[in-house]
């Protein structure tokens, strides 16, 4: 665990500072496009699929036959407006990138700075693309129905499923994406966001909503993956500040898959067994959701220390970065038998996520030991930078059901390896001091999507 220790032990540092100092109705089944169809049929070859997709115009329709389609490479979709790409059915019309030679990713559409672009992906399945199932970036108005994302065959697995990037108004609903490498369906640096009804297994992050302003996600079935879902800020990319995200009415069952991610990734971080986090985002709303089986832990929320050094996230993070969760909600969920085993999904002691793992198993130890014999249900990492009281970001939680709170104290830890010659257990830190946080925070408005 020397890596970990290695960041916590700045946390010190950070402890030192603080004591010196709408609602969304769009069930849009259908898609953009218009009365210029281009149709596309299983024998046809490459190049002809490949300028059926650069060359498709506005307001028009790429429409896929029902057939397995085998491509050599990346279909790159052109950046004229309202373009919708349609099967038969996502079990029907089948894209399988398996004998991929050139390009990463499956479907792509990038879109220059400046343009107002609407893009509808649905009815289709993507599958073994040696990269990113469909990524787009730089869209306003993008749509995802109905479209499957899966590595059945290949060894190594791409990074993301559905991939939407420095985007507006995206709806992705009714998909599913098992096998990601990072994360099945991934928002990032975008405003205006729902995910809803979609199923994520056997992925290491089910779900993740990074570096974005004002999303919902609700209604979703994330079960067997690594982490069920993540809602990060990361310190150094082009947008950051991620705030107003609401978390609803999910399933987060089971996620116990072993962490099998790049280890230079940040989700590499994230032990198996967790149901969601929150790392260093403000006004997020998590509520009325299940958490069910995560054997590591239910929720946590989190600062941008416990990933990286001090240095990337307070001097070298881009300007209007703040390190630390605030304002995070989290009330109403049910909780049962989560924490039960936190090192149980480590199937590679080497690999960042054991890091975490072994520490908070450590947590049965020492003074004051996990209660109820399993790692709390809600905590938060207990990391102080320019901050004073018990509370002081108004992290809240309540109405939880049997699930209780844990201060992780995580810089008080941090402090004592740093004297200690021999690991100090967490055990010898952690607080339940449940009264300090059963705050309630106002309810955090829906996300209203234009009409698409």
């Amino acid at each position: 665990m020397k890596r970990l220790f290695s960041r916590l032990g700045c946390l010190v540092v950070a402890a030192a500072l603080a004591s010196a100092c709408g609602s969304d109705n769009n069930d849009n089944n259908g898609g953009g496009g218009g009365g210029n169809v281009v149709n596309v049929t299983p024998n046809m070859d490459q190049s002809a699929i490949s300028a059926a997709f650069s060359g498709a115009a506005a307001n028009s329709t790429v429409q896929f036959a029902a057939g397995t389609y085998h491509l050599t490479g990346s279909l790159n979709l052109s950046t004229a407006n309202n373009i919708t790409v349609k099967g038969a059915g996502m079990d029907q019309t089948i894209l399988d990138f398996a004998g991929q030679t050139t390009g990463a990713d499956g479907l792509v559409q990038t879109i220059g700075a400046g343009q107002t672009i609407q893009v509808t992906f649905q009815d289709l399945a993507i599958q073994d693309t040696a990269g990113d199932g469909i990524k787009v970036t730089g869209g306003n108005k993008v749509h995802f129905n109905h479209v499957k994302v899966s590595w059945p065959t290949r060894a190594t697995h791409g990074g993301y499923g559905i991939y939407p990037v420095q985007s507006k108004n995206i709806l992705v609903e009714n998909c599913v994406v098992s096998g990601a490498s990072d994360t099945g369906i991934y928002v990032g640096q975008s405003d205006t966001i729902v995910v809803k009804n979609n199923e994520l297994f056997e992925n290491v992050a089910g779900i993740e909503i990074e570096n974005s302003f004002n999303a919902d996600v609700h209604d979703n079935n994330s079960h067997d993956n690594t982490v069920g879902f993540l809602v990060f800020d990361l310190p150094s990319l082009q947008q950051v500040g991620g705030n107003h995200i609401r978390v609803f009415n999910n399933q987060f069952v089971n996620n116990n898959t072993p962490n099998f991610g790049d280890p230079a990734g940040t989700v590499a971080l994230v032990p198996a067994g967790t149901g969601g986090a929150v790392m260093a985002n403000h006004d997020v709303e998590v509520f009325g959701n299940t958490f069910t089986g995560n054997k590591t832990i239910g929720f946590s929320a989190i600062s941008c220390l416990v990933a990286f050094e001090q240095s990337t996230c307070l001097q070298g993070a881009t300007p209007g970065y703040s390190p630390i969760p605030r304002n995070v909600h989290v009330h109403n969920n049910t909780f049962t038998n989560n924490g039960t085993d936190p090192t149980a999904g480590i199937d590679n002691p080497s690999h960042p996520s054991a890091q975490l793992a072994g520490l908070l198993a450590s947590g049965f130890q020492g003074a004051h030991p996990w209660l109820d014999n399993h790692v709390s249900d809600v905590s938060w990492d207990g990391i102080v930078v320019l901050g004073s009281g018990a509370n002081p970001y108004s992290i809240c939680s309540h109405d939880n059901g049997s699930g209780h709170f844990a201060n992780l104290h995580f810089a008080q830890w941090a402090a004592g390896q740093a004297m200690s010659p021999t690991p100090v257990p967490l055990g010898d830190y952690l607080t339940f001091d449940e009264t300090d946080f059963a705050c309630t925070l106002p309810a955090l408005p829906a996300v209203t999507l234009p009409t698409f």
